[in-house]
């Protein structure tokens, strides 16, 4: 199997009731183009999506749609990965027998995910990171990192 974990494109604290309904930023909408480009310009896709329920989660992903629709086939939103932690991630991904599958969700559960796979000491990835892991079967522990990117002032950072 192939994982992409994504955090969320970079919100904004301007007025703000829930923590839940919070939209993008302008910069957190211009990675999300960046990044959606840069998988269109690449030819990434991407079997099943299972992305947080949140607004900023949900506006991240309809912006690369926009930018790269033919990169997502489904979208199914889950209120289990709004704020989930890295095991509860872990869980979710061992539930699914997809070729492909591409996780949208926060921190600190999304950077946990990526350093554990990593086997390296915890980093705090910024917003809109993208990872790609190949699974060895269903069994996290067992992933071999693939890209690690992310997006800022419209071009695309190696992380790796």
């Amino acid at each position: 199997m192939n994982l992409y974990l994504l955090r969320h494109a970079k919100s904004s604290w301007e007025s703000y009731e829930d923590d839940h309904d919070r939209v993008l930023s302008e910069r957190g909408r211009n990675d999300a183009s960046t990044l959606g480009e840069y998988l269109h310009k690449n030819n990434i896709n991407f079997e099943n999506t299972l992305c947080s329920s949140s607004q900023r989660t949900r506006e991240t992903i309809s912006i690369i749609n926009e930018a790269s629709p033919h990169s997502i086939d489904q979208v199914n939103y889950l209120d289990s990965l709004y704020h989930a932690s890295s095991n509860k991630i872990k869980e979710i991904i061992q539930n699914h027998t997809n070729k492909s599958l591409l996780i949208v969700g926060h921190n600190p559960g999304i950077s946990e995910l990526i350093s554990d796979l990593l086997k390296s000491n915890l980093i705090d990835y910024p917003t809109c990171v993208f990872a790609q892991f190949s699974l060895i079967s269903q069994d996290v522990a067992k992933a071999e990192a693939q890209m690690l990117i992310r997006p800022k002032n419209k071009k695309i950072i190696n992380l790796l």
